[in-house]
């Protein structure tokens, strides 16, 4: 009786060692799992802030790109109206072609002038 009761402790002393150390390891993942779950979270928002970052960068193209849009059809328009006023077509020409040209002409001059106007609101 004597010798059950000694091997029951001493396996009682042991399993609590064991259970220690396992408490021991336990602990170690948790804290691993922890710092590993917060960096996954902190590699998450970096990635959102680079996909602003990208939105702000196309952004800022766009209107750089509008600007230049602007200038280069206000210039258009210029040698549009040009062509308009002192661009006459010579005496003799047919009444067909007289009609043709300021029909494109007038056409061109509305696509730059709606084109400015996209740009102006594209640009703000």
């Amino acid at each position: 009786m004597v010798l059950a009761e000694a091997l029951g402790l001493s396996a009682g002393v042991s399993t609590l060692g064991i259970f220690d150390y396992n408490r021991k390891n336990f602990m170690f993942d948790r804290e691993q799992r922890q710092r590993q779950e917060l960096q996954v979270v902190n590699f998450r928002l970096e990635q959102v802030d680079m996909w602003r970052e990208d939105v702000r960068d196309m952004i800022g193209l766009t209107e750089k790109r509008m600007d230049v849009y602007i200038f280069v059809n206000a210039l258009q328009i210029g040698a549009n109206l040009a062509l308009y006023t002192e661009g006459r077509l010579e005496m003799g020409t047919p009444q067909w072609l007289i009609w043709c040209y300021a029909l494109c002409l007038t056409g061109s001059f509305l696509f730059l002038l709606m084109s400015i106007w996209f740009a102006l609101h594209a640009a703000v």
